[in-house]
């Protein structure tokens, strides 16, 4: 029989060697633990971005202010900063370390030359930066781009073509907080005389679309997460006004969420009483969210002038070519249609607002469009056609088509795609007394409001 004095050493030598080739198995030479994504792990990542896109990032991720990437300028040849104090220039995001910052005298001129960036000050002395990225800082907060102040600080992207060539064309971004772009955003979105009430609920509904569009899987490989329009949300920089600011401040990092997601939370000027349909107006952009579908909004936001609009005319050739012009860059089957002959209501939502356009031409084809996609191809700046304005503008989805002879009469309700908070309606709902609470819990049914940060 075998000594328990000498088993017992030899089980701790046993165990020392198997707990050693388990270490030496799932280390590097260096000591690093090498992980390897799994299919598992790999799935379930891109189930998130899909989730994400379509429905919202999870609410937990957002746990701090965000800093935004506004573009605020596109596609430009040159610019000017300015600022009350000297204004110091660096390399930008992708160019770190490539070269030291230069403090410069304001107002500065910048413009690409297709090889480089071409710095002047007042007294005329100049210099080029082979970057492809400038930061541009200022000690004074705000900086001044062709008289408009921004808060941050401003990156200059140089723009190439599908050959990776220079094209001489950059971008100004402007990276910002959340809670300091915010102000810009109300101050542009509403009018300065409405209600405060009005101005805390659009501020929770445009942080929280803010968060959704920039965390969008597209714009992981993007130099901005944001347009400075109505692309994404109007934006007009440090020029905000003191209520924008209070409603801001007001709802310091306040979301809208649903199911533990922040919503995407969409909005228009005027739904003319009937809200559209999220997944109606952008099939493939979100998924078909309770708090996004359409609903009876009643009289609110009957004080806008396009609650009801029209009869606005169009001539009906050049309509024709317009909405041709369209499916022809959108590659949408109606690129080959010939003279309007009739536009048709094809599907509509549990509101009766249409959803799905039937146009049909004069030689018998027939196409069907989505909602938005006939109303942004009937205001298409198609070449040398003649320019549509508000004058003779189809300002939302919901209308009807009459044509007649050489003429297309069009009537119809609302501005905007209709989808989520109507603005008109906000301050109209906020003028009687209501909170901005009720107003959400209205325009956004299912959606609760949440401090994310």
């Amino acid at each position: 029989m075998t000594s328990p004095r000498l088993v017992l050493p030899a089980l701790i030598v046993l165990l020392f060697l198997v707990v050693a080739c388990r270490h030496s198995s799932t280390h590097t030479h260096r000591g690093h633990r090498t992980h390897k994504p799994t299919t598992y792990q790999t799935d379930r990542s891109a189930t998130e971005a899909r989730l994400t896109a379509k429905r919202g990032p999870l609410a937990v991720t957002v746990h701090s202010e965000p800093m935004l990437r506004i573009r605020i300028g596109r596609g430009l040849s040159a610019t000017t900063l300015s600022s009350p104090t000297a204004i110091t220039v660096g390399p930008g995001v992708k160019d770190t370390g490539k070269a030291r910052p230069y403090t410069f005298q304001p107002p500065l001129r910048i413009k690409h030359d297709g090889q480089g960036f071409v710095l002047t000050e007042p007294d005329g002395k100049s210099v080029r930066w082979r970057l492809n990225t400038l930061e541009v800082r200022s000690k004074a907060g705000n900086i001044t781009i062709d008289k408009n102040p921004y808060p941050g600080r401003i990156e200059l992207v140089a723009q190439t073509n599908k050959a990776n060539q220079l094209t001489g064309t950059f971008d100004t971004v402007n990276h910002v907080g959340m809670e300091s772009y915010l102000p810009g955003v109300l101050s542009k979105e509403l009018y300065p005389n409405w209600d405060l009430k009005a101005y805390r609920a659009q501020a929770i509904a445009a942080r929280s679309y803010a968060i959704w569009e920039m965390n969008l899987p597209i714009r992981k490989n993007s130099h901005f997460d944001l347009e400075a329009s109505q692309a994404s949300q109007a934006y007009i920089g440090a020029k905000a006004s003191d209520k924008a600011r209070t409603a801001v401040a007001d709802t310091a990092g306040q979301v809208l969420v649903f199911e533990g997601r922040v919503l995407p939370a969409f909005y228009s000027s005027c739904s003319g009483g009937v809200g559209q349909d999220a997944i109606a107006a952008w099939p493939k952009k979100v998924d078909d969210l309770a708090p996004l579908q359409g609903r009876a909004h009643g009289g609110w936001g009957q004080a806008s002038t396009k609650f009801r609009w029209g009869p606005i005319t169009r001539d009906r050739a050049t309509l024709s070519k317009r909405i041709a012009a369209w499916g022809k860059v959108n590659q949408h089957a109606i690129a080959a249609m010939g003279q309007l002959a009739a536009v048709q209501t094809a599907k509509i939502n549990k509101v009766r607002r249409p959803t799905k356009l039937r146009v049909t031409d004069t030689a018998g084809q027939s196409f069907d469009m989505n909602c938005e996609d006939l109303r942004m191809a009937t205001n298409f700046p198609a070449g040398s056609l003649p320019k549509v304005d508000m004058s003779n503008m189809v300002f939302s989805s919901h209308a009807v088509y009459t044509v007649a002879g050489d003429t297309v009469t069009i009537t119809g309700q609302g501005f905007g795609h209709g989808v989520g908070l109507c603005q008109f309606g906000a301050q109209h709902m906020a003028s009687t007394g209501n909170r901005h609470d009720k107003i959400l819990g209205f325009y956004y049914p299912g959606a609760r409001i949440q401090k994310a940060y």
